[in-house]
């Protein structure tokens, strides 16, 4: 863990998820990181140059500080920043009329809308965020794979979706699936699993 960490935008981050596993991160305005499907064996990233631009982001998405300070192993010094990262600015949400009183539905009768959340406002919450959409289908991929659930990210279970990503391919989230599906089909869904594969117990 860093002993100190100041959140700067467009600095460079290198990640370790396991033994043998470190990615780049790039800090966007507080709270959002992007994240690139660049990987090393070592935090060896200093060793050549790399200029983020000739990439595309593996997912863009809302992290609380203290994962960056929890798993960053360090400052990346010989990479240029993607300079032209958009922010998201549509997500899912639990809808607003059912928050209060949710254990009186069933899984299928809850009700999820996509927000709007405007970059220079931030996060309103569940009751003040714009609703452009309203009870969306759960099972649209195009939902599924392009739009964030509200709300941070942040310790071991962002560190399980970073491994599956990297290792499947593709932007996984979990929790997002099993919220709106009902199933969580992926591996490594204990700390304990996860600290047998790898994975550094985070102090």
């Amino acid at each position: 863990m860093l002993k100190r960490f100041i959140w700067k935008k467009n600095d460079i981050h290198s990640i370790q998820l396991k033994d043998n596993l470190f990615i780049i991160v790039q800090l966007l305005e507080n709270p959002y990181v992007a994240f690139f499907n660049i990987k090393c064996d070592s935090d060896n990233f200093n060793k050549k140059q790399l200029d983020l631009n000739t990439f595309k982001p593996f997912g863009v998405c809302m992290i609380l500080k203290r994962f960056i300070k929890m798993c960053s192993v360090g400052k990346v010094k010989n990479v240029q920043p993607n300079l032209n990262i958009p922010i998201p600015e549509i997500f899912i949400s639990s809808d607003r009329g059912q928050w209060g009183n949710r254990s009186e539905f069933i899984e299928d009768e809850l009700i999820y809308n996509l927000v709007r959340i405007d970059t220079a406002v931030g996060d309103k919450g569940i009751m003040g965020n714009e609703i452009i959409q309203y009870n969306i289908d759960r099972n649209d991929p195009n939902i599924l794979n392009n739009y964030e659930i509200v709300g941070y990210n942040t310790g071991y279970e962002f560190v399980r979706r970073l491994i599956l990503s990297i290792e499947n391919g593709r932007w996984i989230d979990p929790l997002k699936e099993l919220r709106l599906l009902g199933v969580d089909n992926y591996p490594l869904k204990t700390v304990e699993e996860m600290w047998h594969y790898g994975v550094p117990k985070y102090e």
